[in-house]
């Protein structure tokens, strides 16, 4: 609890920290508005149901609570993660930000019709979240997978989130929530997301990394200039950025 506290007070003043976060909170609206219009233009616009390998041979399931509940504990579990960390946070908004645009994309230009369910409509409110035709590719499995790989330094956490990732791929296939296409393609597309994440915001995944005391992955040495008032500021919290420059001998410099 200390050390929480202790960064929340170093990373208070920092300009940069919170434009950052501003950024990603903006980015993360528009991903919302971008992915809800084509929820809803893909659900007009549905054709029929198709045949599918695995769902023709199983379910379906009544497995409404964990699709729907279980999605809010896992956003609890990662919204406390990240306020235990706060340096974590505009990365994290980010990277959602940029994975829901994506699949904005992807929903945007697939309209099939969900498999007949009974989804029993929880309420109108949770029935228009989670029972749209936004099936390729599938959210419930993609973002867990998305957390894992971000929180992968960290191997507990890095097996929860892998847990949970197939925990809702097999929901959402014995529900009949989604086609194993959905479920199979989200496996790959999260890790290209993930990619371009780090490409994209690679500061930003520099100062997320930061604060554990496992080895931080290289990156630019722009993103080392970054955080560098964060690491003097925040010592016990922030581990030394690897650049990319070449020492004389060949190997790459650390920051001090």
């Amino acid at each position: 609890m200390q050390d929480t506290i202790r960064l929340y007070r170093t990373l208070a003043d920092n300009r940069a920290y919170w434009r950052s976060v501003c950024e990603g909170a903006v980015f993360l609206a528009a991903s919302a508005i971008a992915i809800f219009a084509a929820v809803s233009y893909a659900t007009v616009h549905a054709s029929n149901p198709v045949t599918d390998f695995v769902l023709s041979r199983v379910g379906p399931y009544n497995l409404r609570f964990l699709f729907i509940y279980g999605t809010f504990a896992a956003f609890v579990i990662t919204a406390g993660l990240l306020a235990s960390r706060p340096n974590r946070l505009p990365f994290a908004l980010k990277a959602m930000a940029l994975f829901l645009l994506v699949r904005a994309v992807f929903v945007s230009l697939t309209h099939v019709a969900p498999s007949p369910i009974d989804p029993q409509l929880p309420a109108a409110f949770l029935n228009s979240i989670f029972y749209g035709s936004d099936l390729f590719f599938s959210g419930h499995t993609g973002l867990p997978l998305l957390a894992a790989f971000a929180f992968w330094h960290i191997p507990p956490w890095r097996m929860f989130y892998l847990a949970l990732t197939a925990l809702f791929g097999a929901v959402v296939l014995l529900g009949h929530y989604h086609y194993s296409i959905d479920v199979l393609a989200a496996l790959f597309i999260t890790h290209g997301v993930f990619q371009m994440s780090c490409w994209l915001f690679g500061r930003d995944y520099a100062l997320f990394r930061s604060s554990e005391s496992q080895a931080v992955p290289r990156v630019k040495r722009k993103a080392s200039v970054a955080v560098e008032g964060v690491r003097r500021a925040a010592k016990p919290f922030v581990l030394h950025i690897v650049g990319e420059d070449p020492a004389p001998g060949g190997q790459p410099t650390g920051g001090s």
